[in-house]
């Protein structure tokens, strides 16, 4: 029982891992993507996140395709911002899915939404492949009806790189459409970096050390296809595979919202290309996105902002 706790609580901050040799570094540079997830969420979050990409800072968002008129948001949006790089951010743990909850029964609930983050870390084990891989395709073609052009992949919570059976549909749809996705390995695992309140890393990857705490023997088979070993394995796949990602995934801003902390992170970057997630529709963050000190920060640590197009060159 102590080795399974001890396992769970080191789930998204393991120290003893190192990064695999990286081959792509883009001529010893840092360069930052800064990417903003939840656009089509609702009117507040697609304006904070244009107001932060507007004040040059946010250089790429994800959008959903599964909120109410998706679709047409993501089209207006475009039209109105076209150098905005779009991708899709890919959904598994919010509202309802695209494809009725009759083909997809393992994934959704009675009300035929899908589980909540703080009840599908229990769902998971009985969640089938295919269904997950019929609704995340129908998510992708839904974008691409709108006729925005797709720019990257990632999944809502992380989910799809946190339990990694759902990380090959991932990967499947990267290859296909010939798009980079986010890197698996969320960069609080090898902690380097540190900031001051000592926040970051995944929403669902604390909810899945919460569950293995107060349900140890349902998580003893789970225990492969979660925490740091098994998303470095992914990623040496996704590599192999040939996938487009950045080198790093930077996850330490999240619920760290002020400007000392952001600041301390582009200070501690590594080299190579990584991506910073954000979410400025939350409290706090788009105000400290477009932070002055942050710019200035920036330029002081040789920091260059890109974007996924990087990957594809």
């Amino acid at each position: 029982m102590r080795n399974l706790l001890i396992c769970f609580l080191s789930l998204p901050f393991l120290a003893s891992c190192d990064k695999p040799p990286q081959v792509k570094v883009v001529h010893g540079e840092k360069i930052l993507i800064i990417n903003a997830d939840d656009l089509c969420m609702n009117d507040e979050t697609n304006n904070a996140i244009i107001e932060t990409y507007q004040a040059g800072i946010v250089t790429s968002t994800s959008a959903f395709v599964t909120f109410i008129d998706a679709k047409q948001t993501l089209q207006h949006i475009h039209k109105g911002y076209p150098n905005l790089p779009i991708g899709i951010h890919l959904n598994l743990s919010e509202g309802k899915p695209v494809l009725p909850a009759s083909e997809i029964r393992s994934l959704v609930d009675k009300d035929g939404n899908f589980f909540s983050i703080d009840k599908i870390i229990s769902k998971l084990a009985d969640m089938k492949i295919e269904e997950v891989r019929k609704e995340l395709n129908a998510q992708v073609k839904l974008f691409l009806s709108s006729g925005v052009p797709l720019d990257h992949i990632n999944c809502h919570h992380h989910l799809a790189a946190l339990f990694t059976p759902f990380h090959t549909v991932m990967r499947e749809i990267s290859l296909q459409y010939k798009v980079p996705m986010r890197n698996p390995v969320p960069y609080t695992i090898y902690q380097k970096m540190k900031v001051n309140s000592g926040g970051g890393g995944s929403f669902a990857g604390k909810k899945m050390v919460i569950y293995g705490i107060l349900h140890p023997f349902k998580s003893i088979p789970m225990m492969k296809k979660v925490g740091p070993t098994a998303f470095i394995e992914q990623e040496r796949i996704d590599k192999e595979a040939g996938v487009g990602m950045p080198d790093w995934f930077i996850d330490a801003f999240f619920e760290n919202a002020i400007v000392n902390n952001l600041n301390s992170i582009i200070q501690q970057l590594p080299e190579g290309i990584s991506e910073l997630m954000c979410h400025p529709g939350r409290p706090g963050e788009g105000k400290v996105l477009s932070d002055p000190d942050v710019r200035k920060n920036l330029e002081e640590c040789h920091v260059r902002l890109g974007q996924f197009n990087l990957i594809r060159e």
